[in-house]
């Protein structure tokens, strides 16, 4: 009878802990609310992007799968800008330099890579949330880029490969990023050169809701440049 009961109680604490890893887990699944941004949910997906005015969601998050996050509130972001080609030293090629801000946006990002009386205007810029995955953003003609994410320790991996006709091939960088790295990369979009400028980083505990309300304010200056459209400027999928 005693191992009978030790058992019984071994299985329900089994159960217990088993559950508690779940909802641990699936804490890092993200649905877009009604303002338009990403948030935590039970179910959803592993990846949200918010852009200026839209909201989308990719990867079917299912409960108890991923990386668990240090805490419900624990945030992995990124950010990136496309900015049309401007005339830059190093505009045609990868590069990785330190700034002075963390997961900037718009005008904040232009800073580092254009003199202030050069060019370069904003064509396209999002908060993307989740920790590792790998997706594609590409024009109506499927030309655009496929960004893989991944945490490697305290920095983060960001790989950048060019799509062309929905084909996934070139690789234009590979770095890992810490927290005030910015990596711009050369890519085509709608026929023309355009520059991608990227950040990456974890926000963590009480840092995450005054952290979040920053980025997005940046996110809604970088739209107040963009051109109408009738259609988002890129489409985004999983790779």
């Amino acid at each position: 009878m005693c191992v009978s009961k030790a058992k019984r109680v071994l299985s329900a604490l089994s159960l217990v802990f088993t559950l508690a890893a779940t909802g641990r887990a699936s804490a890092q699944c993200r649905i877009c609310d009604p303002f338009l941004h990403c948030i935590g949910s039970q179910l959803g997906a592993m990846v949200c992007l918010e852009g200026p005015g839209s909201c989308a969601m990719l990867v079917p998050c299912l409960p108890g799968g991923g990386r668990i996050p240090d805490s419900p509130g624990d945030a992995d972001l990124t950010t990136w800008t496309l900015f049309d080609a401007g005339p830059a030293p190093g505009a045609a090629r990868a590069s990785l330099r330190s700034v002075t801000s963390a997961l900037t946006l718009g005008d904040v990002a232009r800073a580092s890579l254009f003199a202030p009386a050069q060019g370069g205007a904003v064509a396209d810029a999002a908060l993307a949330h989740g920790s590792d995955y790998a997706i594609v953003l590409a024009d109506a003609a499927g030309d655009g880029f496929a960004l893989r994410r991944g945490v490697e320790g305290a920095r983060v991996r960001i790989e950048v490969r060019a799509v062309r006709g929905n084909v996934t091939g070139e690789l234009l960088a590979s770095e890992a990023l810490g927290e005030r790295d910015q990596l711009s990369v050369p890519v085509r979009v709608e026929g023309r050169d355009r520059v991608l400028v990227l950040q990456a980083g974890a926000v963590r505990g009480g840092s995450v809701v005054p952290e979040l309300a920053r980025i997005r304010r940046g996110l809604l200056a970088a739209g107040r440049s963009l051109p109408r459209r009738q259609e988002p400027l890129l489409r985004a999928h999983a790779q």
